[in-house]
């Protein structure tokens, strides 16, 4: 039986010969699309997935055995644990009045204006909250008091230092996201990324807190330091224990090594086990009772993160059972594609369009880390570092980053107006990183 409509067999064979990393580019930028429109990234997710079962030539049965065995693996579940308990965290800590307690005791140790600018957005940044910046608005607004700074100056300030953690702080799902994808002790990936902390404190001081040199705080304690250093360290002494159960487990490992005893520990063994500890202890700290940690776990905010990591990781899923990365391997050789453009163009656009650094992660690392095959282990590094860093310079200039707008709002600051203090660092940031990973690569 004919069809009425014959489709003719030039247009089947053009069809079968379109390259995969078209195909894979259209299917992303029908995520980035669907997710402009409002539609939850994790469902976006979803359906880039199925698109690139098809189109890569993969059954209805396929597709779905693929979607079930990403989403059901035990990478996926570690994942989704990790990303549960620290929302968990961060809720208990906020709700209990511990990050508003840790807060309080470091003002009270610093008395300069430019430096509460920083420590203030930076200190609410070591828990990621989605808007979490808005905490942080009117403790910048009283710092700078009497100083001579514009509200678009002041947005930026808070925005910035809100996030010069989210390269490599533990704590950020989306470096969670990544280590995971990337398959490498979470030590190695804080070791490259951490730099970037101090890169853009400089940055941000330069551009940014000019006006404040010399200012004073108006939070100013006198001889206070002191007797805050105390409970200030006892507040922080759940994120201390994050850092210290990764730091203890990989010189464990390490010094096992050394004595000839090799043994294989879940990359996300560490942190999870950081943050069993966290939470037991915030939990003791602050006399809290099982209904907080339920109240917790049931935040509004949980359910959308762990659908979106399901998602994520059926992404990833698809573009390897469809065989699309090896497909894209064979054509940057063939047709000559700048590999670098690939690396750091597809994160650039997806952070740019999402605005949160799992939305970067998720979109383009499942496509990314297969082509890093073959590279040695700190070229894999490099490019990884080069990938993370684009994606969040798009996510610093987004117009949907949640944190940019509420800052804004609260400042009553233009939009464009904060874009030409942001720009400045966030180019500063790519361009010095770029130059600094080269050196390294060529030495």
């Amino acid at each position: 039986m004919h069809s009425v409509f014959p489709v003719p067999r030039s247009a089947v064979i053009a069809y079968m010969h379109i390259p995969a990393l078209l195909k894979v580019l259209c299917c992303f930028g029908l995520i980035l699309a669907l997710n402009r429109l409002r539609v939850h990234l994790s469902i976006c997710l979803f359906i880039g997935a199925v698109a690139v079962g098809f189109w890569m030539g993969q059954s209805p049965a396929q597709i779905g055995q693929g979607l079930l065995l990403s989403s059901s693996s035990m990478e996926t579940l570690q994942l989704a644990a990790i990303i549960c308990l620290i929302l968990v965290v961060s809720q208990l800590m906020k709700v209990s009045g511990q990050l508003d307690r840790i807060v309080k005791n470091f003002v009270a140790l610093v008395k300069n204006a430019s430096t509460v600018s920083v420590v203030m957005p930076a200190l609410i940044g070591l828990l990621p909250m989605p808007g979490g910046a808005l905490f942080s608005a009117p403790m910048v607004e009283t710092a700078v008091t009497g100083c001579s700074l514009s509200q678009d100056r002041k947005t930026a300030v808070n925005y910035w230092f809100r996030h010069i953690w989210e390269f490599w702080w533990p704590l950020y799902p989306g470096v969670v996201l990544a280590v995971s994808l990337l398959q490498v002790e979470m030590w190695r990936f804080i070791l490259i990324q951490a730099p970037l902390t101090l890169l853009s404190v400089g940055a941000g001081s330069i551009f940014l807190l000019r006006p404040l040199r010399g200012a004073n705080s108006s939070e100013n304690h006198g001889n206070m330091g002191k007797k805050v250093l105390g409970p200030f360290l006892w507040e922080v002494m759940p994120i201390l224990l994050v850092v210290g159960c990764i730091v203890v487990l990989a010189l464990l490992r390490h010094c096992l090594l050394w004595t000839g005893v090799k043994f294989n520990l879940p990359t996300s063994l560490p942190l999870l086990l950081g943050l069993l500890t966290c939470s037991i202890w915030v939990m003791w700290a602050n006399k809290l009772h099982l209904q907080d940690l339920w109240r917790a776990v049931m935040n509004r905010n949980t359910l959308p993160m762990l659908l979106l990591i399901f998602g994520i990781m059926a992404f990833k899923g698809a573009l390897i059972d469809s065989q699309a990365v090896l497909q894209i391997r064979e054509e940057m050789v063939r047709y000559q594609i700048p590999f670098l453009m690939v690396v750091m163009g597809m994160p650039f656009i997806s952070g740019l369009i999402t605005g949160i650094a799992v939305g970067f992660v998720g979109a383009t690392f499942p496509l990314l880390v297969p082509l890093f095959a073959g590279l040695s282990p700190l070229d894999f590094l490099l490019h990884a570092s080069l990938a993370y860093v684009s994606g969040y310079i798009g996510m610093m200039l987004s117009p949907v980053h949640i944190c940019l707008l509420v800052t804004k709002d609260y400042f009553k600051a233009s939009l464009a107006s904060s874009y030409r203090h942001i720009y400045k660092p966030a180019a500063a940031v790519m361009l010095t990183w770029m130059v600094i990973l080269g050196l390294i690569h060529s030495l």
